[in-house]
């Protein structure tokens, strides 16, 4: 008797298991999505027509907002192997948020590429004093990485 009852709980208990782990996963489901929906990006605000400026009048319009340093364990995966160098344009809304970047180009050629770029971390800038009306530019921005011996 005993045999039949421990053959006839094993089903049960093989189900049951079964069942908790599926609402384990549902839960897990629910909770990744809730996670995705709460990520918010923010809109880009332009109050004025973006205009474009050289690099040297950056300042006059935008400052870099002063961050701490982030020491890297191990080269950034957005910067391509190798020595180069490319320009691209960046676009600042009226709140200072950097909302695009555009490869202009790179040398030597496809060593940089615009999917690298869109992987480059975002920056955020603050209203020169004498930006007011916090208007929207866009500037070409100069890089270079070169071999260390």
């Amino acid at each position: 008797m005993n045999k039949y009852m421990s053959l006839l709980s094993l089903p049960v208990i093989i189900l049951s298991g079964c069942q908790t782990q599926t609402q384990t996963q549902t839960q897990t489901q629910t909770q990744t999505q809730t996670q995705t929906q709460t990520v918010q990006v923010p809109q880009a605000v332009f109050n004025t027509k973006v205009i474009t400026i050289e690099n040297s009048q950056l300042n006059q319009y935008w400052s870099l907002e002063q961050i701490k340093p982030v020491m890297l364990n191990k080269r950034p995966d957005w910067l391509p192997r190798g020595a180069g160098k490319g320009e691209y344009y960046i676009t600042i809304d009226s709140n200072g948020n950097e909302v695009s970047k555009e490869l202009i180009s790179s040398q030597p050629e496809g060593w940089m590429t615009q999917a690298l770029v869109n992987k480059m971390p975002k920056q955020q800038y603050v209203p020169a004093a004498s930006n007011i009306k916090r208007v929207p530019v866009k500037v070409k921005m100069d890089f270079e990485v070169k071999r260390m011996n």
